[in-house]
């Protein structure tokens, strides 16, 4: 059995190399600064990011909390990370998400509100409107989260954001295009003053981001951490309608996405997305930026320095 193994092994390994060998080379990677649009903080321990920033080439981060458990630590760890590094570090209000109900909770309002218009915050973390069932999350009722953009909630915070150009990001599915984007669509329009964001951009086909950017002026997309890969829902229908990744197997940046990338370069920002647990640290973080810096690469040189640096470093610094 084990001289079977020891064959199945090599013969993959055999197979592997092949595969590299038919890969094109790659262009150098992206080498100027990045701006990480998309960092949460998933428990206070921020140091391992801080230590991690400097190597990986990354001169800011926009850093917010994740919520509900544990808030309150996470955010004042966000907050004294801004205050000791406030050429490093933008703060945004805590992300919410699995939220019960359909609508924002009034002290989430407030409190986000209140965070902006006295400065403590820069822009509004991530609300997590829609998001499917993950294997490591606990299963909701339904299979998904499902908030309504267009309820009162929303409606309150956005009039109490009014004038402060505070960028907001709204996580929506790709997956759920049919039932999300006429309601994001609706939302957009009749707030053409705010500054809206949408994470995770990339796990949508090239079409469909192409239709958000070109729809609004007022919608910025991230492209998230897994540039090349996607993350797995607990429904297999969900799961096949994410859109194709942005490189193939070889790490090379596809046609349709290369074009969208290029022509909405001034609202495309990268994000890591990334963050870190009680479990497991910020270790992976070079790593993912690396991952980055060649798909960047594969850019024109003034377009990968607009969405790894300007168009962050634009809407971020916005007074």
């Amino acid at each position: 059995m084990r001289p079977m193994l020891i064959a199945m092994v090599g013969l993959l390994v055999l197979a592997g190399a092949a595969r590299a060998a038919d890969c094109p080379a790659l262009p150098p990677p992206y080498g100027g600064p990045i701006f990480d649009a998309n960092v949460q903080s998933w428990n206070p321990r921020i140091e391992g990011l801080l230590g991690a920033l400097p190597g990986a080439g990354v001169a800011r981060v926009a850093l917010f909390a994740n919520s509900p458990a544990g808030t309150e630590a996470r955010r004042d760890a966000v907050l004294a990370a801004a205050r000791a590094h406030p050429d490093l570090i933008v703060p945004g209000a805590p992300k919410i998400g699995f939220i019960r109900g359909n609508d924002l909770p009034g002290g989430y309002v407030d409190d986000t509100i209140a965070g902006v218009a006295g400065g403590t915050y820069k822009f509004v973390g991530e609300i997590l409107y829609t998001h499917g069932d993950k294997p490591d999350h606990p299963p909701t009722r339904t299979g998904d989260v499902l908030v309504d953009p267009l309820a009162a909630g929303t409606a309150r915070l956005l009039a109490g954001l009014k004038g402060r150009a505070a960028p907001l990001l709204t996580h929506w599915e790709a997956w759920a295009w049919e039932r999300d984007w006429p309601r994001f669509d609706k939302l957009y329009g009749a707030w053409p003053e705010q500054r809206f964001v949408v994470p995770s951009l990339v796990y949508g086909s090239p079409d469909k981001a192409e239709t958000i950017l070109s729809a609004h002026r007022n919608v910025w997309g991230i492209i998230s951490r897994l540039v090349d890969g996607r993350y797995t829902l607990v429904d297999p229908a969900k799961q096949a309608k994410l859109g194709p990744t942005m490189v193939d197997a070889c790490g090379v940046l596809r046609d349709d996405w290369r074009a969208v990338l290029i022509r909405h370069a001034d609202r495309l920002m990268y994000g890591s997305d990334a963050y870190a647990t009680a479990r497991v640290g910020w270790d992976a973080y070079p790593a993912i930026i690396a991952r980055y810096r060649r798909v960047a690469g594969q850019l024109p040189p003034d377009v990968a320095h607009r969405i790894s640096w300007d168009t962050a470093a634009a809407l971020y610094a916005a007074p």
